[in-house]
This record gives structure tokens, sequence and C-alpha cells, in this order.
């Protein structure tokens, strides 16, 4: 779509200082979200949330060097979506599913009475269909506001035949100052599935989790709270979640970012992925008729000493 036409046809929802569609220099198309306490951008190439920032803050979420958005690959930062399946799955080709991968529709734009922003997606199911499953709705709702709240539904239509098994996860990557200084707070007494050594069973004994090495992490029965403390920032980034039972733990480290090709080497060290779903074993079922969400709240304060 060109740039008039892409413009002319998302005219009826921008809202003049609050909500602008734009096109980078890829030709991709995004928007521009400003409120009174913060700001966001959000590709439609996969409802990709790559940006949300409080006013006086450094950004909460971090992006890869290059920035820039490949057709068929996920660009590492932000918030991908990763349905309905997630990391590699057997007789695919493509990890973390497909809804990252196409754009998706804008069904709705608004403001709150106080003054949040929202805005409802809708993945076409033409490429559900395409990709050979079944062609379930699913609607997407990003809130932007002092938090930043995302809200995935999953509707298995009453004319199924069948149930819909999926797998589901917000792929949220997190800017830190140094890798090196930060503690991961709210997963102690919980086992987890180590995939840096061949899916080992472990048991979380810290309350204070810190990352000096290659760590990817599936935590599991995960429901509360979970808290990055950052003290070089003197920030804390606070990820709330609902009917999530999973929480993924991921930092390439040194070796493996070299291997990332929109990474630069050093990128490691400035970034946690702390994912928010449902996975493995917990993966879900929709039955005929049947609905379900996965939410998340993501919020940040200053540290005491900030």
């Amino acid at each position: 779509m060109s740039d008039s036409s892409f413009l002319d046809h998302w005219k009826k929802f921008e809202i003049p200082g609050t909500v602008i569609f734009s096109q980078d220099d890829d030709g991709f198309n995004k928007i521009n979200v400003t409120t009174a306490s913060s700001a966001a951008e959000i590709y439609l190439q996969g409802a990709h949330v790559t940006s949300f920032q409080k006013k006086g803050e450094d950004p909460m979420l971090f992006m890869s060097s290059s920035g820039r958005i490949a057709r068929g690959k996920m660009l590492h930062g932000g918030i991908p979506l990763c349905f309905p399946w997630f990391g590699n799955r057997q007789g695919e080709t493509l990890s973390h599913g497909i809804a990252r991968l196409h754009p998706w529709d804008l069904k709705l734009c608004g403001v709150t009475a106080q003054g949040s922003v929202i805005l409802e997606f809708q993945l076409p199911q033409k490429f559900m269909k395409d990709a050979g499953w079944m062609p379930v709705n699913v609607n997407y709702r990003v809130i932007v506001g002092e938090k930043l709240s995302l809200q995935f539904n999953v509707t298995n239509p009453p004319t199924s035949k069948d149930s819909f098994f999926y797998e589901e996860c917000f792929h949220s990557y997190f800017l830190v100052e140094n890798i090196d200084k930060i503690t991961i707070h709210g997963l102690k007494d919980l086992h987890y599935l180590d995939k840096t050594e061949n899916l080992v069973s472990k048991l979380e004994l810290s309350d204070a989790i810190p990352i000096t090495q290659e760590t990817n992490r599936i935590y599991l029965n995960s429901t509360e709270p979970i808290e990055i403390h950052d003290s070089l920032k003197k920030r804390t980034i606070r990820i709330e979640k609902y009917s999530s039972h999973s929480t993924i733990v991921w930092n390439p480290w040194m070796k493996n970012a070299k291997l990332i090709p929109d990474f630069d080497p050093e990128d490691y060290k400035k970034m946690l992925c702390v994912e928010s779903g449902n996975v493995g074993a917990y993966s879900r079922e929709l039955s005929p008729g049947a609905t379900a969400c996965l939410s998340l709240d993501l919020s940040t304060r200053r540290d005491a000493q900030g």
C-alpha cells in the first residue's frame, strides 16, 4: 500500500496529536500513540508493540540495534506475539507461530475518560487458513496510558466441529542498563525447564535471580506478578499477568547474540526477556464456542534511591 493510500485508509482512526499513522523507511505501517503520561509505537505487521515509554523515563522496551522489520522475520525487541505455537514446533518451518508475520486489521481506536488510548486489532482468518490452522477469531487490545496493558483473546466459533489447541505468549523484551546489575523477583519455589540443558527440570531457590550467563528457562505454574529490579537505572519493571501459567526468562548472552542477525554483539547486555503466556504443558484447548483471554499489565516505578 502506498503512503497516500495507507494514510487515506486509516485516516478515520486518527486522533490529532494522540494517534498518528505513518510508514517507516522500509514502507511498514505503524501507529504512534501519545498520551499525557506516555508514548507508544505499534506496527500493523504482527500487531507488534515496538515502544512504550513513560514521560520522564527511559523506554521500557528493548529494541535490537537494527531497528528494522524484515518480511517473514521477527524483529528482536518490543513485544512480538507468539501464536498459535511457541518456539519450534514439529512440522513447522517457522518458530513462534504465524501471528507475528502478518498484518493485522485495526478495528477500534478510542480514548478513555482517564486519557488512555485503546487500540483493538484482529488477525484476519485468512492467515490461519493458509497455514492449515482452524479459522478461529483472534483479537488483541492494546491500552496505552500510565501503564501498558495487553489483552489477547481467542474464540473458537460455535460453528466449529472440533476443539482448538494452541500456545500463546507475549514475547516481551525489556530494556535494562546492564544485564549484570539486574535481578528478577517473583519466581522463587517454582520448577523450571532449563532449555540450555536439554529441558532438565530444576527448582528456583532464589527470590533475587541474577543473569550471569546464557539463560533460557520455562517456569511452570507461574501466575504471580514478577519484577525486574534495575539498580543502575534505579527502576523496577512490574509484570502482572492474568490467565498465564508460563513464564519464560531469556538472554542469549555473548556467543548467541552474535548469531542473531539484527543484534549488535553488545545488545545482550541491554535486554532481558521475561515472557508471559501458556506454553508446553499449559497449552490451551478451546471447545466450540469458548473464548480465552491472556492479559498483561506492564508498569514501572522509580526505586527509593532514585
